[in-house]
């Protein structure tokens, strides 16, 4: 049999022999602990002893962003949460990531988010599915001790975006760096910018990896988006870098030769999942034709606003669409709109589990 290697991997044997692996077919696999080219930042003895050891994870594929269910009084519906758990499982995601700004992050109280954290943890036990917890927040020390408490959870992985509170890459440095003092589980870096006048740049990223090894994966989303996965891809340090932006250009990205894609797409989770398997199988032209039909969906809901929570409900994984601080009104004729659209994608669509 004739190995095959993706772009990435050419570059990677390349430029970054010392930290390429082989990537199994899997979107997910767990192999062995890492050794010392995924070991994590310097720490204490008492340090060590607490903090697991560096994991070496395929961590590619569709990794979906929880959409935050509410009940129709506008609390947290962990019922709906965990429910959604099991639809991803059923869709062939990879990963689960919560909370992001696709989670209603902003309007989540840090008690919620734990709680979140919990039931999440519980609910993927045992279903193979890479767990990322988000752990940002407006300042530094607030994002460590969240990152503290995920990490008793033992997730796969933790994300974070840039912090809203500083005013240069210093404050940038010392919130990443705060982070990945208290965990070597990799850490996903989501690179939408949040600080008016600062630039992430990519080599600001490549010297924290340097630094910080397990920082290594990054989602990628900061203009120009393509130039700075291009920049990216191959680089020393840089394990996996992931499609955003709701996949609008997760085609294209992949050419590029990104490693999946990190989204709030829960209710075309399925439909993602055929396209990655497409991708995986060298099948172009169904990345193109499934492709084609996602942009439709997605153009629908910047058209009308709450379309996308009205899927959730219409495809049975949420039970309300309620929204925090958003009402959406669906007349007849947006309504019509959305599922004319959404019949599109029917042949790449599962049944969703029925709740028990």
């Amino acid at each position: 049999m004739t190995t095959k290697y993706t772009r990435r991997d050419s570059l990677k044997l390349m430029g970054a022999a010392g930290l390429a692996a082989g990537l199994p077919a899997s979107g997910y696999a767990r192999t062995a602990p890492g050794g010392p080219a995924h070991a994590g930042p310097a720490m204490s003895s008492a340090a060590d002893a607490r903090l697991p050891a560096p994991l070496t994870e395929d961590l590619r594929g569709i990794f979906v962003i929880l959409s935050t269910p509410y009940t129709a009084s506008g609390a947290l519906d962990y019922e709906d949460m965990a429910f959604q758990v099991e639809w991803l499982q059923r869709a062939g995601v990879h990963g689960l990531v919560w909370p992001q700004n696709s989670s209603d992050y902003p309007r989540l109280t840090r008690d919620e988010i734990r709680r979140g954290f919990e039931v999440l943890a519980e609910a993927n036990r045992g279903r193979g599915m890479a767990l990322v917890l988000g752990v940002q927040q407006d300042a530094t020390q607030d994002a460590v001790e969240l990152a503290r408490f995920a990490e008793t959870l033992e997730p796969t992985m933790m994300i974070a975006m840039p912090p809203k509170v500083g005013t240069s890459l210093t404050d940038y440095r010392r919130y990443f760096t705060g982070i990945a003092g208290v965990t070597r589980r990799p850490v996903m870096i989501q690179t939408q910018p949040n600080l008016p006048g600062v630039t992430f740049d990519t080599e600001f990223i490549l010297q924290l990896v340097r630094q910080y090894p397990h920082l290594g994966y990054v989602k990628e989303e900061a203009e120009p988006v393509f130039d700075r996965i291009q920049a990216l891809i191959g680089q020393p340090g840089i394990q996996r870098v992931y499609s955003a932006m709701r996949g609008r250009y997760f085609a294209y990205d992949l050419r590029l030769g990104v490693d999946g894609l990190v989204s709030g797409c829960a209710m075309y989770a399925d439909v993602f999942s055929r396209m990655w398997g497409a991708y995986r199988a060298g099948n172009w032209d169904d990345v193109r034709d499934i492709h084609a039909k996602l942009l439709v969906m997605l153009n629908c809901e910047e058209e009308i606003p709450g379309a996308g929570r009205y899927l959730l409900w219409k495809r049975g994984i949420f039970r309300t669409t309620t929204q925090r601080g958003r009402a959406p009104q669906l007349t007849e004729v947006k309504i019509a709109e959305i599922e004319h659209n959404l019949r599109g994608l029917e042949p790449y669509m599962l049944e969703v589990p029925s709740r028990t």
